[in-house]
């Protein structure tokens, strides 16, 4: 499973004692406990968070402000229970991304099954963002983090990678072996490249036997790293059923333009293809719209 995290700056009164019965439920190693929006923000950037039961009311930053911020990134799936002791606030807690409001003081009992069911709200809402065969993200999602981190871009220049790549020679493997081979080629590629690549990057199935690796942050140095290993790995894995399969990637790094980003990885896999297959390609250094 994933994260419980506890938002509360009652750090003796409160905060670590839920943290200590919820642990002693669902496995110490599960629950975590921050004083402060901005400490849970930066936990949910590294980790994967299923329930967050926030307070509503603390300094500097309150519970609607969590709520707004861990909403605004798509890839934050997790159910939020408010905590509060104050009367009134429910709809606004609810428009600012709460699931539920939580009136203290509470029942354990109560709140443990109120866990319970954010775990279920949680795990269907990741699987209606996956593609089925893969178990990777959607286009779709790619597409609204995207976004996302383009105007982040606009805003504080930095660099943003992809990383763009697919199988070789998949119809040959379709037709050699048939689908249901194919299938188990693409499931465990995407599996074995996943677990090759960083937590922080967003893996996507682009399309048919195609993939896409978003690296907010990356460098082209970087990005070239992690997409040399990538192929690397491939090289190495001898498919169940298939044998040896290789895999083309293109890479490509935007400081200024992220709206031509996926075009120039693109044209890097095109090139990595021309090339033979089983490579890794570089776009063409970034360049300035013509005025």
């Amino acid at each position: 499973m994933g994260k419980i995290l506890i938002v509360d700056d009652e750090e003796d009164r409160i905060l670590t004692p839920l943290v200590r019965q919820l642990g002693r439920v669902f496995g110490g190693e599960n629950v975590e406990g921050v004083t402060s929006v901005t400490a849970a923000l930066q936990y949910a950037e590294q980790e994967s968070i299923d329930v967050v039961i926030t307070d509503l009311m603390m300094p500097e930053r309150d519970g609607y402000d969590f709520c707004r911020t861990f909403r605004s990134n798509p890839l934050n799936l997790g159910y939020i229970i408010i905590l509060s002791g104050r009367d009134g606030g429910i709809a606004a807690g609810l428009r600012a991304g709460a699931d539920v409001y939580f009136r203290k003081p509470y029942d354990i009992d109560d709140l443990v099954a109120q866990i319970e069911k954010g775990i279920e709200v949680t795990r269907n809402r990741l699987f209606s963002m996956q593609d089925l065969l893969t178990g990777l993200f959607l286009r779709r999602i790619f597409d609204a983090v995207f976004t996302l981190e383009a105007a982040k871009l606009h805003r504080m220049p930095q660099p943003l990678s992809a990383i763009m790549f697919d199988i070789d020679h998949f119809k040959k493997i379709n037709d050699t072996f048939g689908h249901a081979v194919g299938d188990i080629v693409l499931h465990d590629a995407a599996q074995l490249l996943k677990k090759s690549s960083r937590k922080s990057d967003l893996f996507v199935r682009y399309g048919g036997e195609e993939f896409l690796l978003l690296l907010p942050g990356a460098s082209e140095d970087k990005a070239l790293e992690i997409a040399q290993r990538l192929h690397q790995a491939m090289v190495e894995y001898t498919f169940p059923q298939a044998g040896q399969v290789t895999a083309s990637f293109g890479v490509a790094t935007t400081t200024r333009h992220p709206e031509n980003l996926v075009t120039r990885a693109d044209q890097a896999l095109y090139a990595a293809k021309n090339a033979g297959r089983n490579r890794v390609v570089t776009a063409d250094p970034e360049r300035d719209p013509p005025t």
